[in-house]
């Protein structure tokens, strides 16, 4: 009798927490609906795009421009109709949802029952925390970053489990919204899912076309020839990239740290050049870097092409490095895009909770330190905001990933041998 009461008290409390939880969120989200965050501008390219307004030509706001894919604008042009706020709220009522998905994902992906209950929790407590300043900038900002996230590991869990065409339409979905899940396909071919791969591109091509079933062919055309001008790599602003000091990557770093006088009109006076090299000098050192960080994949791989990986905590391993790539390799990167990360922290995580008790106590102490280091070094505009202009100023955050970067080198999952055999399967 005591045990059954016992039970529904328990059950009851837990209702009561949820219930407050939901209350808290509804209230968070309708209070961050009320700015007028970057799916606003959405909203009004969308209004313009029917409207045929060349929707990459114009600017929002205080001179931004939209940078997403036409079929984007059209999908969301039915809440166009809605007050701005409401609109905003069913956006981030969204994302809380593609959040609650994400987290399954890594549930799949990653062998989470060899966790204990007790490090399982802790698991998802830590990578919640570790990630909370990317989700909240992601919600404060009304940004696609939490749905392209969701695209590419959905999209990679689907292919891992056979379902080929769901999993190639969710990855060539990000694609279409914004170019950075590129970094799957080339993956996908070197883990022999060849089909997976042509039917993203298939898929894409699809994906481009779907507009003019809407909009006339020669605006459609208009658009392209306009947005594929927008994002052309080798334009100045985008090989400087630091036309916004939120700006972070290596782009961005690289500049910062070899020009002497960029064009950062909010950079503080306080020297941060160790050189002071070319323009043309500068773009082939980014090309450089960028191919290095690239190659530097092969590491994580660790076998010959057109080898399937069997080991699942490998697999997350080297997707959660390819992840790490997108805010470093890809210019004009805002903080938010840093919840790609977010797997390299939660693979982190798991190897240390996995195997502390295994760890002799110099490495535990190593990687222990090195994970509080990463969250300090990636947090600190959330833990000392007072002085995030000097954050900005250094690109701190770029630091931040490039230390979780050398922690994943370090953290190789067992069993994650070297294969260089032409016979292994």
């Amino acid at each position: 009798m005591m045990i059954a009461s016992y039970k529904v008290t328990f059950s009851a409390y837990k209702t009561i927490v949820y219930a407050l939880i939901s209350v808290a969120l509804f209230i968070f989200l309708f209070i961050e609906s009320s700015n007028k965050g970057d799916f606003y501008i959405f909203l009004e390219a969308s209004k313009d795009l029917m409207n045929h307004e060349n929707i990459y030509q114009k600017t929002y706001f205080d001179g931004y421009h939209y940078f997403y894919s036409v079929l984007f604008a059209l999908c969301i042009y039915p809440l166009t109709y809605l007050p701005s706020q409401v609109a905003i709220f069913l956006w981030l009522c969204f994302n809380i949802f593609l959040l609650y998905k994400i987290y399954g994902s890594i549930n799949y992906l990653l062998p989470l029952h060899k966790l204990k209950d007790n490090s399982k929790k802790w698991f998802w407590i830590l990578t919640f925390i570790f990630s909370f300043r990317f989700i909240f900038e992601n919600i404060h900002y009304s940004q696609v970053t939490i749905l392209l996230l969701y695209l590419c590991l959905e999209g990679v869990r689907f292919i891992q489990n056979k379902n080929i065409y769901k999993g190639a339409a969710l990855i060539a979905l990000g694609i279409n919204i914004k170019l950075l899940p590129l970094v799957i396909i080339p993956y996908l071919i070197y883990r022999k899912q060849f089909k997976a791969s042509g039917f993203i591109i298939i898929f894409y091509i699809l994906f481009q076309l779907i507009p003019l079933l809407f909009i006339h062919e020669e605006y459609f055309l208009v658009l392209i020839n306009t947005w594929a001008k927008l994002i052309n790599p080798t334009d100045t602003k985008h090989i400087l990239d630091v036309e916004e000091r939120s700006f972070h990557s290596l782009t961005t770093l690289l500049s910062t740290l070899l020009v002497q006088n960029v064009p950062d009109y909010y950079s503080l006076n306080i020297k941060r050049n160790i050189f002071d090299i070319s323009l043309h000098s500068l773009s082939t050192i980014i090309l450089l870097v960028r191919l290095a960080f690239v190659m530097f994949t092969f590491y994580f791989l660790r076998t010959w092409p057109f080898q399937k990986n069997k080991n699942k905590t490998h697999r997350y391993w080297e997707i959660s490095y390819i992840l790490c790539l997108i805010p470093l390799i890809f210019p004009h990167q805002q903080h938010y895009a840093f919840l790609f990360i977010m797997p390299a922290f939660s693979y982190c995580l798991f190897y240390f909770l996995k195997f502390k008790t295994k760890l002799n106590k110099t490495k535990r102490m190593f990687i222990g330190s090195f994970l509080i280091l990463i969250y300090i070094i990636t947090n600190l505009k959330l833990l000392l905001g007072s002085f995030n202009e000097y954050y900005e100023h250094f690109k701190i955050l770029t630091y931040g990933a490039l230390f979780l970067i050398i922690l994943l080198f370090v953290l190789v999952p067992p069993k994650a041998t070297i294969k260089f055999n032409f016979l292994t399967n």
